[in-house]
């Protein structure tokens, strides 16, 4: 889908300062940490998330000592963030939730959108940023894993690093999110920030480095990129940003075949190495 011109990014405050979370889509049938809602739900508590979680299974229950709420309209506080781990089809009824809720930011771990390479997927994708957008409702993802922030106990996976650093990452690709954040607190490396965008659909690389370079918890930018939709105002924006602070960008699919990776994981085109070295000459990355 084609971007929309220069976003505002101030808004970006919100997400990453929540007080409250809730997790769409966590099974009750066990309580052991796995792929999907439930690890998320057991990567708060275990990164001390300062706020508020809340569960969400149509059965109710209890999960991880948390009361299981049946929707997110039976939550009777406020809610700044859903972590979303449901069915894509049934997602566009979670956004409309969501606009009731009046919830700042979701994150969509789910997948099946643009990156299918369907056409049913790409309108589902529209779809949904269409609705949050109109709505005042930023989007991670989807097809991600979502936000780090140690300050605030924000994690995305069990037993990372509670210790903030001054470095903030941004990653198309989950798996290299979770990696860079182990791997790094081996070296002494820890992070402000790290971002697992996916699809961005809505919140996109642009906006988080715009955002990364006005940040006080910031002093080093990397970013791992599949490819990007809006090339000159990510030439605009990363000039910007390594005026202020470093900038380090791993480009994913320079090789054919991690081309051909790329596409299939965040539907994204992977552009020439050429054209990529030439950019970060230029703009001093």
């Amino acid at each position: 889908m084609i971007k929309e011109g220069k976003r505002f990014t101030q808004d970006l405050n919100n997400i990453f300062t929540p007080r409250s979370v809730a997790v769409v889509g966590v099974s009750t049938k066990g309580t052991k940490p796995q792929y999907g809602g439930i690890n998320f739900v057991d990567a708060l508590l275990h990164s001390d998330f300062n706020g508020n979680i809340y569960p969400v299974n149509p059965k109710g229950g209890e999960i991880l000592g948390l009361k299981v709420h049946p929707s997110l309209k039976d939550i009777p506080e406020p809610l700044d963030y859903v972590i979303c781990s449901i069915p894509s089809l049934q997602i566009p009824q979670l956004i409309q939730d969501c606009i009731v809720k009046k919830v700042n930011a979701v994150s969509i771990y789910t997948g099946g959108f643009s990156e299918s390479g369907t056409k049913g997927g790409k309108q589902l994708e529209e779809k949904i940023s269409s609705l949050a957008r109109q709505n005042g409702i930023r989007i991670i993802g989807p097809n991600c894993l979502g936000i780090y922030c140690p300050k605030v106990g924000l994690s995305f996976t069990r037993n990372l690093s509670k210790e903030s650093g001054s470095v903030a990452a941004i990653c198309q690709s989950g798996g290299n999110s979770n990696y860079l954040i182990a791997e790094g607190a081996k070296r002494g490396i820890r992070f402000s920030k790290v971002i697992s965008y996916g699809n961005a659909c809505d919140v996109n690389e642009s906006d988080l480095i715009e955002y990364l370079a006005g940040d006080q918890d910031t002093e080093i930018i990397l970013a791992y990129i599949e490819g990007v939709e809006d090339g000159r105002r990510f030439h605009q924006v990363l000039k910007e940003a390594a005026k202020v602070k470093p900038v380090i960008v791993l480009k994913g699919g320079v090789g054919e075949a991690g081309a051909r990776v790329t596409v299939s994981h965040t539907g994204s085109l992977a552009g020439s190495d050429k054209v990529w070295d030439g950019l970060l000459r230029q703009v001093g990355a």
